[in-house]
């Protein structure tokens, strides 16, 4: 299996690991301690930060980082030892790859590596090509603008039979591997090929980790069907395993602690504009285990917000199911024939449901009321209350019959309610609801062999249908996190590029690029491959490199590749534009910490004799304070507008 940090740092709670070795005092929204790496029996500098799993020793030490940090320091491990001992603390297994496991995974990068100039195939015609002039202007209408097209990045596709394997058999590719990837469909019976995306939008979907995997295209023709045609599935591509915008949104759902799934690549890409950006969507398909346990390892608390008309209702059921399946129990949740609900263990997670007003997808309302968004959200109901509310909305409530049987289908979610106290509530909401007597509500049998369910069966199996969703490739995480990514991507193409940024930095007074710049664990190794590279004078190939390391860097310089790579003849202003980048993220680090400073400082700060937690924390506040002048004034001196006037200083 490939593993990551970020898979293993998903399943674990840096405040358990610390714990263990500093007693910790829980501040605000923090947690303290006396720092475990100087000596220090009076001032409580090391601090927690559980929104960003990250620590921090504001005194003598001065650094911080992740829980693989936390451990190589307390521990004195490597990268491999902590990376083995945090594995086997979240449960993941580490194994070698098999030779048939490299093969097929060497089979799947080379797919890839066609979809991703698949998509900067179509996302040049879009921007470009004067056939994309309706796509242009549908875009336009859809109220997306230029960064949200460049962020997800958004294609067309050709009003043509033939125009995409064309230009990719021109290029070498044969006509199965265009089949294999989906940008091909073949008919059968005439045994003639064609291009299965003609004239339609075209949105990348990206799998977790940012690789493109295929394609959602939205039809441009007014009566055109299917409205979204789908990659087919293929060996990187399977929508029940997806979800649309999760490598954007995963960090942003970390910090909200909180994801909001929705049904549509639009409802995700407006949210995305409008800073709603732990939005994710479920593909067309009825939400699947999969899907649900891949928003797991970011948080257990979900809404729902699906359209309110009947096939949003009726997936919003669907949904409703799943989500208890996969998330509600320790164990193995089944159901019936009826889709009734059997479950096992006791709520693991909390799921709520938004009712969106008729006629209202999250896309219009995010457009055309931006401000509803949040309070709609902040209405999101229980999932139990839901339930109850959409099986009686509209019920005939003079009818004993239809009444006995919506008894009879939701007695069973009240039954495996672990906490008396809820079960009793929304046993009194229901029976309210039907205008029963409680006491008449407990008599009803749990199950019933006569009445027909007026919920929806579980889904099946997702169809191989045509429907749509979007992933993409450039944002892999937020802005600093992309710079890190997109600066080593380029210095992995271009090893020497390093040298030249640090002489920029170095210029300016800054330090040169250091592995304590990166958020990513794997990042910082990779750092340490770049300045390796960049004292070669005969530079190994990528493919090489990735052969020599361990297979969890390996896979981290693989999904590094997946990124848009800056060709040489466009280098000269690489090393400014890098360097620039460096000092963005460095200030959004240092911006950070002092907003972490002053939450402290605005809470009650554990107490000393001497108050010297609170002038401890000042003092680190003034300092960051001044770093974060110096940086500014590096990027100032660095930029266009700071260049012409030293310039014009100069000439004087």
């Amino acid at each position: 299996m490939s593993v990551s940090t970020e898979d293993i740092k998903s399943r674990l709670d840096i405040v358990d690991i610390v714990s263990e070795s500093v007693n910790l005092r829980k501040s605000g929204r923090s947690y303290s301690g006396f720092c475990p790496f100087h000596s220090n029996t009076r001032t409580p500098s090391f601090h927690v930060f559980p929104d960003t799993q990250t620590w921090y020793c504001f005194g003598e030490c001065a650094e911080g980082g992740d829980v693989f940090a936390f451990v190589m320091k307390k521990e004195g491990y490597d990268f491999k030892e902590a990376l083995k001992v945090l594995a086997q603390r979240a449960g993941v297994t580490l194994e070698e790859p098999s030779p048939q496991e490299a093969k097929r995974r060497k089979s799947e990068d080379k797919l890839v590596d066609l979809l991703t100039m698949a998509v900067e195939y179509f996302h040049q015609l879009l921007l470009h090509a004067p056939q994309a002039a309706g796509a242009r202007a549908y875009v336009a209408d859809r109220q997306l603008n230029e960064d949200t097209v460049a962020t997800f990045h958004l294609g067309f596709a050709l009003d043509s039979w033939d125009a995409c394997r064309s230009h990719f058999t021109d290029q070498g590719y044969s006509d199965a591997e265009l089949l294999a990837v989906g940008l091909l469909t073949e008919n059968p019976d005439k045994g003639t090929r064609y291009d299965r995306f003609r004239n339609r939008l075209m949105i990348p979907i990206r799998d977790v980790d940012g690789r493109t995997v295929g394609f959602g295209a939205r039809t441009l023709d007014k009566d055109g069907v299917p409205k979204y045609l789908n990659s087919p599935q293929t060996a990187v591509f399977d929508k029940s395993h997806l979800l649309f915008g999760l490598d954007t949104a995963k960090r942003h759902i970390r910090e909200a602690r909180q994801a909001v799934i929705v049904e549509g690549y639009m409802d995700v890409m407006q949210g995305w504009q409008a800073g709603y950006r732990n939005m994710v969507a479920q593909m067309g398909t009825a939400l699947t285990g999969e899907q649900m346990q891949l928003l797991k390892r970011s948080t257990k608390r979900f809404v729902l917000a699906l359209d309110a008309d009947a096939a949003g209702q009726k997936a919003t059921m669907r949904s409703l199911q799943v989500a208890r399946n996969t998330l509600d129990r320790e164990y193995e949740t089944r159901f019936d024939a009826r889709g009734l609900v059997h479950q096992e263990g006791r709520l693991q997670a909390e799921i709520k449901v938004v009712t969106l007003p008729e006629g209202y997808d999250p896309d219009r309302i995010i457009r055309t009321e931006p401000e509803r968004w949040p309070l709609l959200l902040s209405e999101a109901q229980p999932v139990v209350a839901y339930v109850i509310e959409t099986a009686t909305r509209d019920l005939d409530l003079d009818d004993a019959r239809v009444k006995s049987e919506v008894a009879q289908e939701i007695k069973p979610l009240l039954e495996d309610i672990a906490d008396p106290i809820e079960r009793d509530h929304y046993r009194q909401l229901l029976a309210r609801a039907l205008r029963i007597d409680e006491r008449s509500l407990r008599l009803v049998p749990a199950s019933s062999q006569r009445a027909p369910s007026r919920m929806p069966p579980p889904p099946e199996a997702p169809p191989l249908d045509e429907a749509g969703a979007p992933q993409q490739i450039l944002a892999v995480v937020p802005d600093a996190y992309k710079r890190e990514a997109n600066f080593l991507r380029q210095c992995l193409e271009h090893p020497h590029l390093i040298l030249q940024v640090n002489q920029k930095l170095l210029g300016q007074g800054q330090d040169a690029v250091r592995s304590d710049d990166f958020s990513v664990y794997e990042d910082r190794l990779v750092l340490a491959q770049i300045y390796e590279r960049a004292d070669q004078t005969a530079v190994v190939a990528i493919a090489e490199l990735c052969d020599s390391l361990d297979e969890v860097l390996a896979g981290r310089i693989r999904r590094l590749l997946v990124l848009p790579v800056t060709p040489s003849s466009q280098l000269a202003n690489l090393p400014r534009s890098l360097a620039l980048s460096v000092l963005d993220w460095r200030l959004v680090a240092v911006n950070g910490q002092m907003a972490r400073l002053q939450q402290l400082l605005s809470e009650p700060v554990q107490a000393d004799e001497n108050g010297e937690t609170r002038a401890q924390l000042t003092g680190r506040l003034v300092e960051l304070s001044l770093i974060s002048r110096r940086i500014n004034k590096a990027k100032y001196a660095m930029s266009a507008a700071g260049q012409l006037r030293a310039g014009q200083e100069h000439g004087r």
